[in-house]
């Protein structure tokens, strides 16, 4: 059952023409400020809409009924009938009041930050568990809005979120189709999640060395995936160009088998919605033995990117789990300042540009070093008619077999905590 028609999904992009209105609290950093609002930019870029006039308000005093001041409303009026764009984009949240408050006063749809980065996670994910994660947020986006719409439902609705209210249907007979549709969501969710806790679980039996690369989106985690393990994985220069988990194995230099995984990239004032709806590609990171953090030396803010960074998987519970730190993109090296900052992290450090190949067997060397910390050799001397050769196969990595008249020898490598279980009394 579809949640609503088509025309409603938020990501039907539609319209291309954006008046961009950036907002500034009062004595917020100006750097920072213009960094946000260069990353919006990005985001309406990565959504292939055209910037056709862009304008930056600051706020004293945020309004419940518009967000920004009265006279700043006609200001952006007067911006909308000099440049006549189809749609206003506000980079910050807003209410579904002050939206159509907004909307009825510009006579133009009206997005915020949300639904942006929503269009865009919507286009990104293909995989059964990120579409259905999506879809329930979008879910949840456009049920407040309903009680602002009309009764008759006729009129379509252009925008960020796509031409919405083509039909017959009753507001409240769609809040409670929504929320049907949101139950449902939660049930195939959870199915979708218990077969890979399940597939977890089994790793962690078959005793595999898992790492997990996190960092800022578009900092180069799936250009160093793809470098590593030839995924094939979509590496873009654009925000959430790649949102599905994606894992792959891999043998280090000391003949370690591990697995890799990319993982949803952060970005700053990420709707709570979002970071739930994406918990898959999160929990990877919460899952596996440890956490690579990739940062951006190209970033204009690289350093404010790996606070972000550390706070989310703090956050999650997995900051701990940091084991590295790879600065990538040193070939364009924008702040010699917060590039220092970088290399001054308690982490052991590598430095790469995956665009030039350099650091990658430094990467590996530093991949195989963390497992060494958690793996050792082993040599298991048992009857020949024991089933040692099938026991240690499921709890590592054999290395050689050798027979005697009633003895076999194993040499193995196993995770220094099943050390035991072939210890000898």
């Amino acid at each position: 059952m579809e949640l609503l028609p088509e025309t409603w999904r938020i990501g039907t992009i539609t319209l291309m023409g954006v008046l961009l209105i950036n907002i500034r609290n009062q004595g917020e950093n100006e750097r920072l400020s213009e960094l946000k609002e260069a990353e919006t930019m990005s985001l309406l870029k990565t959504l292939g809409l055209e910037v056709s006039a862009s304008v930056t308000y600051t706020v004293k005093e945020i309004s419940t009924s518009t967000y920004i001041g009265s006279g700043q409303a006609d200001n952006a009026l007067e911006y909308i009938r000099a440049y006549e764009p189809d749609e206003v984009v506000i980079n910050t949240l807003i209410s579904p009041r002050q939206e159509k408050n907004l909307e009825n006063r510009f006579g133009i749809p009206v997005s915020d930050r949300e639904a942006v980065i929503l269009s865009i996670f919507f286009q990104n994910a293909h995989s059964r568990e990120a579409r259905l994660q999506i879809e329930k947020a979008e879910a949840e986006y456009l049920r407040p809005r309903l009680q602002n719409r009309e009764a008759n439902l006729s009129q379509q609705r252009g925008g960020v979120r796509g031409a919405k209210g083509e039909g017959e249907r009753k507001i409240e007979l769609e809040r409670r189709l929504i929320d049907q549709r949101i139950r449902t969501l939660d049930r195939e969710i959870g199915e979708v999640q218990a077969i890979r806790e399940t597939k977890r679980k089994e790793r962690e039996r078959n005793g595999i060395f898992s790492f997990a690369l996190t960092g800022y989106t578009n900092a180069g985690k799936s250009s160093i995936l793809n470098a590593l393990t030839k995924a094939g994985v979509l590496a873009e220069d654009k925000l959430f160009a790649t949102l599905d988990t994606t894992t792959r194995a891999l043998k280090l230099p000391n003949s370690q088998k591990v697995l890799l995984s990319d993982t949803v990239g952060f970005i700053s004032d990420l709707p709570e919605v979002l970071i739930e709806a994406f918990s898959s590609t999160l929990e990877e990171a919460l899952s596996s033995d440890a956490v690579i953090i990739v940062a951006d030396a190209s970033h204009p803010d690289a350093y404010g990117c790996l606070k972000k960074t550390k706070e989310t998987l703090s956050d999650l519970g997995a900051l701990d789990k940091v084991k590295l730190l790879v600065i990538n993109k040193i070939d364009d090296i924008y702040d010699e300042i917060a590039y220092s900052a970088l290399k001054r992290e308690p982490y052991p450090i590598v430095e790469t540009s995956i665009k030039n190949g350099a650091g990658i067997n430094e990467l590996l060397k530093a991949m195989a070093a963390i497992t060494d910390e958690s793996f050792m050799d082993i040599t298991v001397e048992e009857p020949i008619c024991s089933d040692i050769i099938g026991r240690i196969a499921k709890d590592g990595t054999i290395r050689s077999i050798d027979y005697s008249e009633d003895t076999v020898t194993v040499t193995a490598r196993i995770r220094k905590e099943l050390e035991r279980k072939y210890k000898r009394d």
